[in-house]
């Protein structure tokens, strides 16, 4: 199902979201009870389409919330910090449609629900904060992610109080894994570089968190720099690339603000503005962080069964600058590098393990061509898709990370 096909179903649900939160601003604010008519219990046991999915976590939600008082006009102010995909920290077409179908209804049906926008004014108002995940499972109630094509997804939330700074609920429902649409969202799309990240990992501490324990320390630290990264990105996806550079420098320059989609924002911007010098100084940033994590994923795109890069230079026109800037950094670390091709699960194991180690040694061998002192200092191997992130087999946008090259950087044996 596409994303425009299932809105009005999604907007049921938001109303049903609405209804509920709004419903927790009388004068008893500690605990909100009941449920809104007619939506039953969070079935574990079944996925559901999403409308009635979405519609059941927030009954949950706001039926077990320990919930603060009200402000003094009796409304709960409350952003939304966008969802994400669990697998890979991206925000996709699901969770914000969720996020902007809420943002849409409250302001005309729910006066006692004071939405904000997800920005540091905002957060200086300490107001509730919704966030949550979206995860691939085996089927309806099971918690273990899958790097399979999912039987189920599952989807989780939770509120933190920032006046408190607890968590005052945590609730998962199951959705039917064709209700959902997990293409990544524009900036996230465009972004050339993936890693493992702590922001991404206080996320979803925050997100699972049991409720009545503290908000994880490291995601409230980052929380300022991260409603400018979302903001920034939204400028970004309208074609206000100044905008959304000025964004992203003031992110960067915040305390929690060394986030990948910071650094990738300031490549973004700056390559959409034609500023070169100043792309490469970030995509420099990007290989930088990626390293120090240990993990750094580039979304080359290669034509299909080979290990050429896509001949269209609005693609590929930036590989050479890409691999110069991590050929850069591998030499100056002083350490040695391990390229590892992966694949999508959809080619037999074979012909994908054939495949990503074609892939991997052709990066390595551009990076050793043009820089002779790190021929030495390169492993190139292929794993097929036994390590994929998305695991579909879809080959579209959803899973391009599942075909991805990554540098792994350790130290070189001593001769």
């Amino acid at each position: 199902m596409s994303c425009c096909a299932c809105m009005p179903a999604v907007r049921a649900a938001s109303l049903a979201v609405l209804a509920l939160l709004g419903a927790c601003a009388p004068s008893q604010p500690p605990r909100a009870t009941g449920a809104a008519p007619g939506i039953a219990p969070v079935a574990a046991t079944r996925a559901l389409p999403l409308n009635e999915a979405v519609a059941q976590l927030a009954t949950a939600m706001v039926k077990n919330a320990q919930l603060p008082p009200a402000g003094p006009d009796g409304r709960y102010p409350i952003v939304i910090d966008p969802w994400i995909d669990r697998a890979t920290g991206q925000q996709v077409a699901t969770t914000r449609l969720m996020a902007s179908e809420i943002q849409a209804l409250a302001p005309a049906n729910f006066p006692m629900l004071e939405l904000l926008p997800f920005t540091p004014a905002s957060l200086e108002r300490r107001p509730l904060v919704l966030l949550g995940a979206i995860a691939a499972v085996s089927g309806p109630g099971q918690v273990q992610t899958v790097g399979t094509r999912p039987g189920a997804y599952r989807i989780y939330g939770a509120l933190a109080d920032l006046q408190s700074g607890r968590i005052v609920s945590q609730e998962s429902a199951w959705v039917r894994p064709e209700a959902v649409d997990m293409t990544p969202t524009v900036a996230f799309r465009d972004s050339p570089a993936w890693s493992t990240e702590p922001t991404r990992s206080a996320y979803l501490r925050a997100a699972t968190a049991v409720p009545g324990q503290g908000v994880d320390a490291d995601y409230l630290a980052g929380l300022p720099a991260s409603a400018l990264a979302v903001q920034g990105g939204q400028e970004y996806e309208a074609g206000r690339f100044p905008q959304a550079l000025a964004l992203y420098q003031q992110a960067a320059a915040l305390p929690g603000g060394r986030q990948l989609r910071v650094l990738n924002g300031l490549y973004l911007a700056n390559q959409a503005m034609d500023r070169t010098p100043q792309a490469e100084a970030a995509f420099g940033q990007l290989v930088g962080f990626g390293l120090s994590q240990g993990r750094l994923a580039v979304k080359f795109l290669f034509a299909p069964g080979s290990a050429a890069f896509w001949p269209d230079p609005a693609i590929s026109g930036a590989y050479p600058m890409w691999l110069r800037q991590v050929a850069a950094a591998t030499e100056q670390s002083g350490q040695c590098l391990r390229l590892v091709g992966h694949a999508s699960p959809s080619g037999s194991p074979a012909a994908n393990q054939r495949l990503s180690a074609q892939r991997a040694r052709r990066v390595a061998s551009l990076l050793a061509r043009d820089n002779p002192e790190l021929r030495g200092r390169l492993r190139a191997e292929g794993v097929g898709a036994r390590s994929s992130i998305i695991g579909t087999g879809a080959d579209n946008a959803t899973d391009v990370l599942d075909r991805r090259v990554e540098f792994e950087p350790y130290a070189c044996p001593r001769a």
